[in-house]
């Protein structure tokens, strides 16, 4: 399903990491998944569980947020330990709104890539896609340069092109190339369901901070749940 397949599989050619959630751990641990997410509360933690994995989906992780507004939980990895360079790199996912009793899109927020953010504040730098009741925004942040995002607009298989559509699965492909004048990416495009819905100019310098990330939350007051097949981030050297 991806448009660009090209990852540096080999540690000489940059970094590649992916996470299918297949753990014989607990997800109630403080470390979840193949590359171990640190789960961070947003004021009350969210719970996890793993589905069973079919044909189609190697592992599916299930995010539950709290019963209380504003809450849920954020995994991250290498803590402030990863900056963005202009060699090419990118992230993607596969997320879902399950249909299940008292279950929404509305409420149901959530916020992956690569950036500093461990609350529901916007990140101060990072490369990310914010979905805010299933409507996803590409974000580039950058404290040094200043931040630029754009709607993700016109994918056929989102509703009206704009919004994720409740039990369907959704794979989602974040690239960037190109130097800008920092040393840190120019141009990151944004892809859902193979077609382009959003890009935008960077301005992140090559010494800004970021992390791995997977933040969700409620802003509705009501238990909500996300499903979250894979993630998965690489950068070229």
């Amino acid at each position: 399903m991806p448009v660009n397949n090209e990852r540096p599989y080999s540690s000489v050619d940059g970094v590649h990491i992916k996470d299918d959630f297949l753990s014989n751990d607990s997800v109630a641990d403080a470390l979840l998944g193949e590359v171990r997410w640190e789960i961070a509360s947003i004021t009350a933690a969210s719970t996890y569980s793993n589905l069973a994995a079919d044909e189609d989906m190697w592992g599916v992780l299930r995010q539950v947020t709290n019963s209380t507004a504003n809450r849920g939980s954020v995994l991250r990895t290498f803590t402030d330990g990863l900056v963005l360079s202009g060699q090419g790199g990118g992230f993607a996912f596969r997320f879902r709104v399950p249909d299940i009793t008292g279950n929404a899109i509305a409420g149901n927020n959530f916020r992956i890539g690569v950036d500093d953010s461990v609350t529901i504040t916007v990140p101060g730098v990072g490369i990310s896609v914010a979905s805010v009741a299933g409507v996803l925004t590409l974000r580039a942040d950058s404290t040094d340069g200043g931040d630029l995002n754009q709607a993700v607009t016109g994918v056929s298989t989102l509703t009206s092109g704009t919004t994720a559509v409740l039990d369907a699965f959704h794979d989602v492909l974040v690239k960037w190339e190109g130097a800008n004048g920092q040393g840190g990416p120019r141009f990151v495009e944004c892809f859902v369901d193979g077609e382009l819905g959003a890009s935008v100019f960077c301005n992140i310098d090559d010494d800004e901070e970021v992390e791995l990330k997977i933040a969700h939350w409620t802003t509705s007051g009501d238990t909500l749940e996300l499903d979250l097949d894979y993630y998965e981030f690489w950068q070229w050297r």
